[in-house]
Protein backbone atom coordinates (compact mmCIF):
# COMPACT_ATOMS: atom_id res chain seq x y z
CA UNK A 1 0.00 0.00 0.00
CA UNK A 2 1.12 3.58 -0.17
CA UNK A 3 4.41 3.95 1.99
CA UNK A 4 3.36 6.21 4.71
CA UNK A 5 0.37 3.77 5.22
CA UNK A 6 2.22 0.47 5.35
CA UNK A 7 2.37 -0.72 9.36
CA UNK A 8 4.24 -4.08 8.91
CA UNK A 9 6.27 -6.08 6.17
CA UNK A 10 8.02 -4.62 3.31
CA UNK A 11 6.64 -2.68 0.52
CA UNK A 12 6.33 -4.08 -2.98
CA UNK A 13 9.01 -1.76 -4.28
CA UNK A 14 11.42 -3.21 -2.23
CA UNK A 15 11.28 -6.83 -4.19
CA UNK A 16 13.76 -5.20 -6.68
CA UNK A 17 16.48 -5.56 -3.77
CA UNK A 18 15.55 -9.96 -4.00
CA UNK A 19 16.56 -9.56 -7.37
CA UNK A 20 20.09 -7.43 -7.18
CA UNK A 21 20.90 -10.11 -4.24
CA UNK A 22 20.32 -13.63 -6.11
CA UNK A 23 23.22 -15.59 -6.85
CA UNK A 24 22.63 -18.46 -8.86
CA UNK A 25 18.86 -18.03 -10.56
CA UNK A 26 15.05 -15.68 -10.67
CA UNK A 27 12.38 -17.16 -11.64
CA UNK A 28 8.94 -14.95 -11.96
CA UNK A 29 5.94 -14.79 -13.50
CA UNK A 30 3.53 -12.13 -13.98
CA UNK A 31 0.42 -11.07 -15.80
CA UNK A 32 2.42 -8.02 -16.88
CA UNK A 33 5.66 -5.53 -16.84
CA UNK A 34 5.80 -1.80 -16.88
CA UNK A 35 8.67 0.15 -17.93
CA UNK A 36 8.59 2.14 -14.42
CA UNK A 37 8.64 -0.68 -12.13
CA UNK A 38 11.83 -1.36 -10.08
CA UNK A 39 11.22 -4.57 -10.85
CA UNK A 40 12.00 -3.64 -14.42
CA UNK A 41 15.51 -2.31 -14.31
CA UNK A 42 16.15 -4.82 -11.53
CA UNK A 43 15.62 -7.74 -13.42
CA UNK A 44 16.70 -5.95 -16.69
CA UNK A 45 20.42 -5.67 -14.78
CA UNK A 46 20.21 -9.19 -13.17
CA UNK A 47 19.78 -11.17 -16.67
CA UNK A 48 23.20 -9.34 -17.87
CA UNK A 49 24.89 -11.07 -15.26
CA UNK A 50 26.47 -13.96 -16.39
CA UNK A 51 26.17 -16.50 -12.95
CA UNK A 52 22.76 -16.02 -13.18
CA UNK A 53 20.27 -17.57 -15.22
CA UNK A 54 16.61 -15.66 -15.67
CA UNK A 55 13.65 -17.21 -16.76
CA UNK A 56 10.47 -14.73 -17.12
CA UNK A 57 7.00 -15.86 -17.56
CA UNK A 58 4.35 -13.50 -19.54
CA UNK A 59 0.71 -12.98 -20.46
CA UNK A 60 0.67 -12.95 -24.07
CA UNK A 61 -2.57 -11.15 -23.78
CA UNK A 62 -1.74 -8.55 -21.41
CA UNK A 63 1.48 -8.03 -23.63
CA UNK A 64 1.04 -8.01 -26.96
CA UNK A 65 -3.26 -7.94 -26.86
CA UNK A 66 -3.79 -5.37 -25.00
CA UNK A 67 -0.76 -2.73 -25.42
CA UNK A 68 -0.39 0.86 -23.68
CA UNK A 69 2.48 3.06 -23.85
CA UNK A 70 4.13 2.32 -20.92
CA UNK A 71 4.33 -1.29 -20.73
CA UNK A 72 6.46 -3.46 -22.86
CA UNK A 73 4.65 -6.35 -25.62
CA UNK A 74 6.67 -9.51 -25.12
CA UNK A 75 9.12 -8.98 -27.09
CA UNK A 76 10.48 -5.78 -25.68
CA UNK A 77 10.61 -7.78 -22.77
CA UNK A 78 12.75 -10.49 -24.26
CA UNK A 79 14.31 -7.98 -26.01
CA UNK A 80 15.23 -5.92 -22.79
CA UNK A 81 16.23 -9.08 -20.67
CA UNK A 82 18.13 -10.45 -22.81
CA UNK A 83 19.56 -13.24 -22.41
CA UNK A 84 17.16 -14.47 -19.94
CA UNK A 85 14.44 -16.76 -21.21
CA UNK A 86 11.26 -15.07 -21.73
CA UNK A 87 8.04 -17.26 -22.18
CA UNK A 88 4.85 -15.98 -23.36
CA UNK A 89 1.75 -17.78 -23.25
CA UNK A 90 -0.06 -19.38 -26.03
CA UNK A 91 -3.15 -21.02 -26.72
CA UNK A 92 -4.35 -23.95 -25.47
CA UNK A 93 -7.67 -26.25 -26.08
CA UNK A 94 -8.50 -23.49 -28.50
CA UNK A 95 -8.08 -20.27 -25.88
CA UNK A 96 -4.74 -18.13 -24.77
CA UNK A 97 -4.00 -19.36 -21.73
CA UNK A 98 -3.96 -16.37 -19.34
CA UNK A 99 -0.62 -15.90 -17.24
CA UNK A 100 -2.17 -14.04 -13.90
CA UNK A 101 0.61 -15.93 -11.23
CA UNK A 102 2.86 -13.69 -10.01
CA UNK A 103 6.18 -14.56 -8.18
CA UNK A 104 9.65 -14.95 -8.16
CA UNK A 105 12.04 -17.29 -6.90
CA UNK A 106 15.28 -16.35 -6.13
CA UNK A 107 18.35 -18.88 -6.18
CA UNK A 108 15.90 -22.00 -5.92
CA UNK A 109 14.96 -21.21 -2.57
CA UNK A 110 13.43 -18.25 -1.98
CA UNK A 111 10.04 -17.59 -2.55
CA UNK A 112 7.75 -14.50 -2.92
CA UNK A 113 3.61 -14.77 -3.86
CA UNK A 114 2.13 -11.77 -4.16
CA UNK A 115 -1.34 -10.20 -5.58
CA UNK A 116 0.84 -7.40 -7.29
CA UNK A 117 1.76 -6.84 -10.51
CA UNK A 118 5.27 -5.54 -11.69
CA UNK A 119 3.85 -2.02 -12.03
CA UNK A 120 4.65 1.61 -10.54
CA UNK A 121 1.04 1.24 -9.45
CA UNK A 122 1.15 -2.12 -6.95
CA UNK A 123 4.66 -0.80 -5.80
CA UNK A 124 3.59 2.87 -4.51
CA UNK A 125 -0.51 2.94 -4.76
CA UNK A 126 -2.46 -0.12 -4.27
CA UNK A 127 -3.31 -2.36 -1.58
CA UNK A 128 -1.46 -5.50 -2.70
CA UNK A 129 -0.38 -8.71 -0.22
CA UNK A 130 2.48 -10.57 -0.76
CA UNK A 131 4.11 -13.92 1.25
CA UNK A 132 8.28 -14.42 0.90
CA UNK A 133 9.68 -17.82 2.39
CA UNK A 134 12.89 -19.32 1.99
CA UNK A 135 11.79 -22.74 1.54
CA UNK A 136 14.14 -24.60 -1.15
CA UNK A 137 11.05 -27.52 -1.48
CA UNK A 138 8.51 -25.23 -1.97
CA UNK A 139 10.56 -23.52 -4.52
CA UNK A 140 11.72 -26.61 -6.68
CA UNK A 141 8.35 -27.56 -7.01
CA UNK A 142 6.92 -24.38 -8.61
CA UNK A 143 9.77 -24.24 -10.70
CA UNK A 144 9.18 -27.60 -11.62
CA UNK A 145 5.58 -27.38 -12.22
CA UNK A 146 6.07 -24.33 -14.28
CA UNK A 147 9.00 -26.29 -16.46
CA UNK A 148 6.41 -28.82 -16.56
CA UNK A 149 3.85 -26.71 -18.21
CA UNK A 150 6.43 -24.85 -20.76
CA UNK A 151 5.74 -27.22 -23.12
CA UNK A 152 1.69 -26.83 -23.39
CA UNK A 153 0.89 -23.51 -22.30
CA UNK A 154 3.94 -21.56 -23.21
CA UNK A 155 6.57 -20.35 -26.16
CA UNK A 156 9.77 -18.96 -25.90
CA UNK A 157 9.96 -15.47 -27.30
CA UNK A 158 12.48 -15.50 -29.41
CA UNK A 159 15.57 -12.48 -29.84
CA UNK A 160 14.70 -9.71 -32.37
CA UNK A 161 16.65 -10.41 -35.59
CA UNK A 162 19.29 -7.37 -36.41
CA UNK A 163 19.66 -6.52 -40.38
CA UNK A 164 20.04 -9.16 -43.10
Amino acid sequence: MPGHLAQSGALTGSVARLVENARTSIMCSTFNFQRSSVLWKALGDASKRPELTVRVYLDTGAADTEPHEWSPTTQEVADHLRPATVLRTRTFDGTLVRNHAKFLIIDHRFLLVTSANFSKSAEWNNVELGVHVDNANLAEAIENEMRNAETSLYEVVGPTSVGP
